[in-house]
């Protein structure tokens, strides 16, 4: 007769498929963690660009003069930093008898895959 022996442990299948099951697993939470960064990445680059348009209109606002806002497009007024790239249009519209400025500061990103659709903030501002 044949004596059978107690199994313990586990089989090389059981554990080669216990290793499969887990690297799986692991591979999932980590493609997760790696998208989950960059999005978050993204949004800090949108939340910096928003601010510095906000900035921008807020400086149009409070502009001394009238008459001199198209200063507004000079380079000294639209820096470029942390890869934020801000250019100001001021375009006067007189139609009409009217007396208006439209400011536009448009804000892009370098590279243009951080923020691909770029964030615009108008206003228009009346002569005194």
């Amino acid at each position: 007769m044949m004596h059978r022996r107690s199994r313990r442990g586990f089989t090389l299948i059981e554990v080669v498929f216990a290793i499969t099951l887990l690297m799986g697993v692991v591979l999932a939470l980590s493609m997760g963690t790696i998208k989950f960064r960059a999005n978050v990445s993204d949004s800090n680059v949108r939340s910096r660009a928003q601010a510095r348009g906000d900035m921008q209109v807020a400086m149009a606002r409070t502009w001394p003069t009238w008459s001199t806002l198209e200063n507004l497009t000079g380079a000294a007024y639209n820096e470029t930093a942390d890869g934020i790239i801000t250019s100001t249009t001021v375009v006067a519209d007189t139609l009409n008898g009217k007396r208006i400025k439209r400011i536009t500061v448009t804000i892009t990103s370098s590279p243009a895959s951080a923020m691909p659709i770029p964030i615009r903030r108008m206003i228009s501002v009346a002569a005194p």
